[in-house]
């Protein structure tokens, strides 16, 4: 059970809900948000990746400092993805984690934890 209100945890997230579901309508009435077919064009579905196999450096990256570093990257990644739109709400996003782990650091117990913890699980 979370000991955090879900009404407060709504207000948090609203905006940051709001921002980034706005762009999903469709930009024209009566235009699909998704291809609704197969493109003519295209010769095939299937890509042809680059690289067959991931390595460990795909699954490596370095922790972010504080919330605006997260959303530092966070836009990066969204600008490298070619996601200008979702990249303005980087600050946004970041914003809402930091206000999310607020309420989280307020919420957990100060107590120290358990020598037993393990015998538990």
């Amino acid at each position: 059970m979370s000991s955090i209100d879900d009404a407060v945890l709504g207000a948090a997230t609203a905006a940051l809900f709001d921002a980034l579901t706005a762009g999903a309508a469709p930009p024209a009435r009566g235009q699909a948000p998704f291809p609704m077919g197969p493109d003519p064009q295209l010769p095939s579905y299937y890509i042809q990746r680059g690289r067959p196999a991931m390595a460990r450096e795909d699954f490596l990256s370095a922790s972010c400092l504080d919330a605006g570093e997260f959303g530092q990257r966070l836009a990066a990644c969204w600008l490298a993805a070619g996601r200008p739109a979702l990249a303005a709400q980087a600050p946004l996003a970041a914003e809402t984690a930091a206000a999310l782990h607020a309420l989280y650091v307020q919420a957990r117990p100060e107590a120290e934890l358990s020598p037993y913890i393990y015998q538990m699980f």
